[in-house]
């Protein structure tokens, strides 16, 4: 069963994206072997016949939930029209901020399913992975091109060490809840946590 902040996200959402909250939520509960294409189509409120109309298989829609996934980080980093490393340090945390004002809402959603993707360690998980390492590598080595980073920096680990600081509270969420009394990726917990990279 679905939690209410995601039965909440999804009741506002349009048809397609309502499909695809909600087997981003099942792959997260279950597993993507633990889901048909049944129990998305029941959980969405639509037929199976519209998922394979739209997505042409289980499969397809999880390619689709994967790209709309990762959309939403390569939306922070930007486009040629503006990329995050072009900014001054303090626009960087403005973006920071209106970014995860943007995602607060889909978030929860998000976390569940790249945690279960990444402890799974199957060849879906390694896809992300990989698919976000390719994200924050191309904009270290945008940074690296324009002399934002010192000399020193080991430039082999440094795209591991972005991805650690992220990936790390998302792993680690249930625990940092006991901790702290409410989850890393509050607004609030987040932007600090951004400045404090940023620091």
């Amino acid at each position: 069963m679905t939690t209410d902040n995601t039965l909440q996200l999804v009741d506002t959402a349009s048809g397609r994206e309502r499909i695809l909250l909600r087997a981003m939520e099942l792959f997260a509960q279950r597993g993507f072997n633990g889901v048909t294409t049944r129990d998305i189509a029941a959980e969405a409120n639509v037929s199976v016949g519209l998922i394979n109309h739209h997505y042409g298989s289980k499969e397809g829609l999880r390619q689709a939930v994967d790209e709309y996934f990762i959309e939403r980080f390569e939306r922070f980093y930007g486009d040629d029209a503006g990329r995050v490393e072009d900014r001054a340090p303090r626009e960087v945390v403005r973006s920071v901020d209106q970014w995860v004002t943007g995602i607060a809402d889909e978030w929860p959603v998000f976390c569940r399913y790249f945690r279960r993707a990444l402890l799974e360690e199957t060849p879906w998980g390694a896809k992300l992975f990989k698919r976000y390492f390719d994200i924050v590598r191309a904009s270290i080595d945008r940074m690296d091109a324009q002399g934002r980073i010192r000399p020193d920096v080991d430039r082999l680990w440094l795209p591991f060490l972005f991805m650690f600081l992220e990936t790390g509270t998302l792993l680690m969420d249930p625990y940092i809840k006991q901790i702290l009394g409410q989850s890393g990726f509050e607004p609030d917990l987040w932007r600090r946590r951004y400045r404090a990279y940023g620091d």
